[in-house]
């Protein structure tokens, strides 16, 4: 009455229209419509229009049987077929029937299953129908919970009497009967019945298939989902129904007798209280106590089965277990109802449409069940057929709402996107002027840098051969030496400029060029072997004039000293740090014993190479020549900048 009021005064009829409750009673009417109408016609309660006239049995006979075979069946003593409901030993049993066939049908009879024991077995005229799986106790096959259209070949069977046993294998002592199968002409069964089959074989498979990938879904969300609550019992629900479905279709399942009787009452206890566990936590309002005492009620339960099952192990036991589930379960659908109707009464604008009209029919069918157990001891088979569409429906509902939540966060991450890029965009415009005021100081500290290497190392070299000629000693050898030295520092100061912004690679290219002329100018040989690859990283000039000027020293000393005719050079990255770079140096001369002759010139490439954290070291090469080994850091960081 509230929240009628509460429409009414906002707006009457148009708000009532557009309001969560309406849509709610909207959908839940389709739902159920759908339900009646289409689903419980072609999935439950299906008959075939066409029915066929079924073989009159003219006798019925039933057995206890010491083996499930002909032998077997020769030394049983039939008794006349009892059809109530009886407690059948674990065991072998055997029901017989005869008929009567004018004309023997050339597509032969089907036969329609209707027993109710573990293995299933049948002999046609003493003949052996068919034998899959293993019949023998203690671990039988569980082909006879399979039930198909079995096909009698007009071979076996013969005009006038005919005899078909039916022999059966029960792996628990239980309350059942060991039905006479049905028998009709096989063309008209199969047309009548093989929507029936379809139902019974292949969509029990469809539907266990289906509910292990949606558990496997709902599984996968249960472990990213910050509330966890809601997909982990959906999880654990879906996941409960398709084991309890698929323990029907397991026909070597790995556990026998009272095992895999107690393996099937917990299950199916655990899932039972699940449901109201699931609703429970499907509220967003769980409360306090209700959860824990649903789990409870499935732990009393599987212990008293365990006890019964494991340790009293009596005939009755399986009957005690059945019973307890029947009670159980039926507290538990109670508290399943409950739950919801509280929910929807404290809460009567829940805006989960779709999954608040599948939880209705959920309820509808729960009290659908009570009412035929309640009124007409009876247990219709309705809502365990709807689980499975009821289990896909809520995991759908589910993952739709969570996509919705993507979408709301895809238009939040949109509008974030947009300041992002407008804040990048400041940022790239303060960049460029940064890197322009940069680019202007790195520009004033190369010229620094070339003003600093001319007047220290060209300025110095030709004053001191200007004073020599002054002063009348300027020998032409020495003046030509000087000379020379000028032009390959000019070169290397060149080098080094050029090399600016490229990497080290493109720079040490550029040193060969030049290099290479000077050595073979010199009547040496020049090999150069380049083995770094691409992968050399832009380099601060100073650094690379540095490493121009030992290279360019080490080969001086080759062509002043070694008395060979070969100069190489190797680079190659070092292979215990990949950070610094190897450069041999090499000649074929004569070398040296001890220490490497030259005075100041190697004293200064150590120091060149110790200003820039690398080192050099000498070698004699086996077989003659001198091995110049110039380890040089080649990582590029900010404080290597010039």
């Amino acid at each position: 009455m509230t929240t009628l009021s509460a429409l009414a005064k906002n707006g009457g009829w148009k708000a009532l229209t557009h309001s969560n409750l309406l849509r709610l009673v909207l959908f839940a009417v389709l739902l159920q419509l759908f339900y009646w109408l289409v689903f419980v016609p072609n999935f439950v309660t299906y008959r075939a229009d066409n029915r066929p006239e079924f073989i009159e049995l003219l006798d019925v006979e039933q057995a206890e049987l010491t083996s499930p075979d002909a032998a077997g069946i020769a030394a049983a003593q039939f008794e006349p077929y009892d059809p109530e409901l009886r407690l059948v030993p674990r065991g072998y049993h055997a029901t017989a029937v005869t008929f009567t066939l004018e004309t023997v049908p050339e597509t032969g009879l089907a036969l329609l299953d209707q027993a109710a024991g573990d293995h299933i077995r049948f002999y046609v005229n003493g003949s052996l129908l068919s034998a899959k799986g293993e019949a023998r106790l203690p671990h039988p096959t569980y082909h006879g919970l399979q039930k198909r259209i079995t096909a009698i070949p007009a071979g076996l069977l013969h005009e006038g009497e005919n005899r078909i046993v039916l022999v059966s294998t029960w792996d628990i002592t239980r309350e059942g009967t060991v039905n006479p199968p049905l028998l009709a002409d096989y063309e008209a069964t199969e047309a009548a019945f093989a929507w029936t089959d379809f139902l019974f074989n292949d969509w029990r498979n469809i539907t266990i298939t289906v509910a292990f990938v949606v558990a496997l879904l709902v599984g996968a969300a249960a472990l990213r989902a910050s509330n966890r609550a809601l997909p982990v019992w959906l999880f654990l629900l879906t996941l409960s129904w398709a084991m309890l479905t698929l323990f029907y279709r397991w026909i070597d399942f790995p556990l026998s007798g009272n095992a895999r009787g107690l393996f099937y009452a917990v299950v199916f206890l655990f899932m039972s209280a699940c449901w109201p566990a699931f609703v429970d936590a499907w509220t967003q309002k769980p409360l306090r106590f209700f959860k824990p005492a649903m789990m409870a009620i499935f732990a009393v339960g599987a212990l008293l089965a365990t006890y019964w099952m494991l340790i009293e192990r009596s005939d009755l036991a399986f009957n005690k277990v059945e019973d307890l589930l029947d009670k159980l379960g039926f507290v538990l659908v109670i508290a399943t109802i409950g739950r919801l109707v509280w929910h929807f009464v404290r809460n009567p604008d829940e805006d989960r449409t779709f999954e608040g009209a599948v939880l209705i029919l959920l309820a509808s069918l729960i009290a659908f069940f009570l009412y035929n157990t309640w009124f007409h001891d009876r247990n219709v088979g309705h809502l365990p057929a709807a689980q499975p569409l009821l289990l896909l429906a809520l995991a759908v509902g589910f993952f739709a709402r969570n996509f919705r939540l993507f979408r709301s966060q895809n238009e939040i991450n949109r509008l974030l996107q947009d300041k992002l890029d407008l804040r990048e965009a400041e940022l790239a415009e303060s960049h460029a002027r940064e890197k322009l005021w940069v680019r202007e100081q790195t520009l004033v500290d190369e010229r620094r840098r070339i003003m600093r290497d001319m007047h220290d190392g060209l300025g110095s070299q030709l004053m001191g051969m200007l004073l020599a000629a002054r002063r009348g000693k300027a020998e032409p050898q020495k003046v030509a030496e000087g000379l020379q030295q000028v032009v390959d520092e000019m070169r290397l100061m060149i080098d080094s400029m050029d090399s600016v912004g490229e990497s080290l690679g493109a720079g040490l290219a550029g040193f060969r060029t030049r290099l290479q002329p000077r050595v073979e100018d010199a009547g040496f040989a020049f090999r150069w072997d380049n083995r770094l690859g691409d992968d050399l990283p832009p380099f601060p000039a100073r650094k690379t004039l540095q490493l121009f000027r030992i290279i360019q020293e080490a080969v001086n000393n080759a062509l002043k000293h070694s008395g060979g005719s070969e100069v190489a050079i190797l680079l190659e990255r070092d292979e215990t740090d990949p950070g610094t770079l190897r450069v041999l140096v090499q000649d074929d001369g004569k070398g040296f014993a001890g220490t490497p002759p030259g005075g100041h010139g190697l004293g200064n490439m150590r120091a060149r190479a110790a200003q820039v954290g690398g080192d050099v070291q000498f070698d004699t090469r086996d077989g003659g020549g001198t091995v110049v080994t110039i380890v040089f850091p080649v990582e590029h960081r900010p404080a290597d900048m010039p």
